[in-house]
Formats: C-alpha cells, sequence, structure tokens
C-alpha cells in the first residue's frame, strides 16, 4: 500500500463564501475609503482566507506583528515595503504620504492582520489611509476586534462589512480529509474531530496528522471510529507508532 501523505489545499467552506461576498460588497463603495471587519476565534481560517484572497485578486496582506506595539515607525515601514516602497523612508509621516500616493486611485483592497495586537490609535492611521486612497481596508483579528472598532466611532461608522467565522463544520471536515489525504472518512469519525477541535481548523489539520501516521502504521486507509479516538488522544504528543501501545 502506497504510504499516506497530505497535501496543502484550501476548503471553500461557507466562511470563504461569505468572505468572497463581503468582498464584493466593498466593492459596490469603489471610489470612497471604506473598512471591513473579520473577526472571530483563532483557528477558523480567517488568515489563509485572506492571503489566498490577496494572492488571487491582486490584493495587499499585511499581518501586524507583536513586535511593532510601541513603534508607529516600525509598522508604517513594514507597511511601505508590502506595497513595493524600497527602502521605507526613516519617518512616519513621509511613510505615510509615500504609502498614499502608491495606492490613491488603485482601489486595491489591503487585509491587515492581527490588528487587535498594536495601540488603539493605529486604528486612525489606517483609516485615515483608507480615506486618503479611497482602497478598502479589511482589519482582521480576534474577537475582541470587533469591540475595539466599535469603540472608535469614526472608525466604525466607516466599516461598511462586518463578518465573524463560524467553526468548521463536520461536512468540512470530511471534504478536507478527502482532498487533502485522500481519505474518505464517515460522519461519525468526522464527529470525533470536530468535537475535539471545537471547530479550530488547526486542531483538525494537527489530528489528521496523527491519523494518517496511525493509518500508515498499520497500513491501512480505513479510517474507522476507535483509529480516530486515538488520534485525537495522542496526535498532539506525536507519538503514533505503531498504535498498539495507544489501545492498551
Amino acid at each position: 500500500m502506497n504510504m499516506v501523505e497530505i497535501k496543502p489545499i484550501f476548503v471553500s467552506t461557507k466562511n470563504v463564501r461569505n468572505f468572497d461576498v463581503m468582498l464584493d460588497g466593498l466593492a459596490l463603495a469603489k471610489g470612497e475609503g471604506r473598512l471591513g471587519c473579520v473577526a472571530s476565534p483563532p483557528g477558523r481560517g480567517k488568515t489563509f482566507t485572506a492571503q489566498v484572497y490577496a494572492a488571487n485578486h491582486d490584493c495587499i496582506y499585511f499581518r501586524v506583528a507583536s513586535i511593532w506595539k510601541h513603534s508607529g515607525l516600525d509598522f508604517m515601514q513594514a507597511l511601505c515595503q508590502e506595497v513595493g516602497i524600497t527602502p521605507p523612508p526613516g519617518r512616519k509621516g513621509r511613510c505615510y504620504s509615500e504609502v498614499v500616493l502608491r495606492l490613491r486611485g488603485t482601489d486595491r483592497p489591503v487585509f491587515i492582520d492581527e490588528v487587535q495586537r498594536p495601540p488603539k490609535d493605529f486604528l486612525n492611521v489606517i483609516l485615515d489611509l483608507s480615506d486618503a486612497t479611497a482602497c478598502p481596508f479589511i482589519l482582521l483579528g480576534e474577537e475582541e476586534l470587533k469591540g475595539l472598532m466599535q469603540e472608535n466611532k469614526r472608525v466604525w461608522s466607516r466599516t461598511y462589512q462586518l463578518l465573524e467565522f463560524d467553526p468548521i463544520s463536520p461536512g468540512d471536515i470530511i471534504f478536507y480529509v478527502r482532498e487533502a489525504a485522500g481519505l474518505r472518512i464517515s460522519k461519525e469519525v468526522a464527529g470525533i474531530l470536530h468535537k475535539n477541535s471545537s471547530g479550530d481548523f488547526r486542531i483538525v489539520r494537527r489530528d489528521l496528522l496523527a491519523l494518517v501516521q496511525f493509518a500508515n502504521a498499520r497500513g491501512t486507509q480505513e479510517i474507522d471510529e476507535e483509529l480516530a479516538r486515538i488520534a485525537v488522544t495522542v496526535g498532539l504528543k506525536g507519538s503514533a507508532g505503531n498504535g498498539k501501545t495507544a489501545r492498551s
């Protein structure tokens, strides 16, 4: 039997389809600055969805680093580099002006991820950039991002679209396992993976890695409920072995 492998794939879930609809809605307001908000717990696919969309639609994807928390200059210089301004200027004001010149009139969507990390004042900078460039800026972050944006009346009044990602469903898991690993699993097995993950896609992928290890060790592509329970129990430990110890 050939060894089962896991391929990197992009699953078009309901969240992804809603994401596309959100971007279509923002496009209707072309010619003016506007914001979108995608807020939900980690592990639901926000980042990967934005990265794939950005790569396929000539958008800008920019992830905020925790180390920039107290440095607006670092933030603006990194943004300059993302939009192709190299080397970036050495002052915040100049960085801002260069980004505006580069984006104005392009209507390129700009995704800014992990926006809940920096101080609240960064939201005003992002809003000013959107107003000055007339480009849609889509902010992604965890649950508290929505509240942070609502607290800022200027920001919230210019937020035209809000999307909250749902947990991954058992049906999504069945499709993902089939497409990524070529394995067919029952709804009962998908239910075990779903319950263990609480809808977190990263945990589903982690458990699938353990599941594939066990399947390869047993020389089988038949995934039963027993194998799924073993995988979710020891998957994080990474000690699949041949499955005998885990069953004893």
